[in-house]
């Protein structure tokens, strides 16, 4: 699942949180995952850059593959830099369990379709099926919603079960288009509440893929 991974960075920023997000300087959240832990979520900055790193190499060659399309991607350090000192139109979460970081989500306006973003995640290793992904999830749902976002929309392998899970475990109304090994998935923001679930009615599952 990606999200513009070789983006060009900024220059000449300092060590504050970036301002580009327009969250307040000090935001942060907290969620409950599925083992009941309590974990913080916060957006990520300058001094994150090592902790995304260190993320990243600790994942299976299965993992980023799953992650980036490649199970050898050459621009993490690059990556890094991008969800740690954004450019506007870029909102890049953490979530933190104990001071560690164990996932990283972001989204990315789409100049060329106001209303659309493009969403990614990574969980760490041995950190999956307790949760994280969907509440990482479901707070860039709010805040994108909030600011002005109407659409999330994402690119999965079809082999990445473990994200299709999370974005189902979401509740969110998606719709979906297979092209070869990968799905084009695109959720509805305006159909989920203030809390980044679904407002109502059953949400479409991975259950039938559209197209081949």
């Amino acid at each position: 699942m990606r999200a513009d991974d070789t983006r060009s960075v900024p220059s000449g920023i300092d060590d504050d949180p970036p301002i580009s997000l327009r969250l307040h300087d000090d935001f942060v959240t907290t969620a409950t995952l599925l083992d009941s832990s309590s974990v913080t979520i916060r957006q990520l900055r300058p001094g994150d850059h090592d902790a995304i790193v260190t993320l990243e190499m600790a994942l299976t060659e299965e993992e980023r593959y799953l992650r980036f399309f490649t199970a050898h991607p050459t621009y993490v350090g690059e990556w890094a830099l991008s969800l740690t000192r954004p450019e506007p139109g870029l909102v890049a979460l953490g979530v933190f369990e104990t001071g560690e970081l164990i996932g990283v989500a972001n989204f990315v306006g789409m100049p060329e379709k106001p209303g659309y973003a493009e969403v990614a995640v990574v969980v760490a290793h041995e950190q999956h099926k307790r949760g994280v992904g969907t509440v990482l999830l479901r707070e860039l749902g709010r805040i994108a919603r909030n600011t002005g976002q109407h659409h999330f929309v994402a690119e999965v392998l079809a082999e990445n079960d473990g994200m299709r899970q999370v974005i189902s475990d979401g509740g969110w109304p998606i719709t979906q288009h297979r092209d070869g090994p990968v799905l084009s998935v695109e959720v509805n923001l305006d159909d989920i509440d203030e809390e980044g679930a679904a407002a109502a009615g059953p949400a479409k599952t991975f259950g039938s893929d559209r197209g081949t």
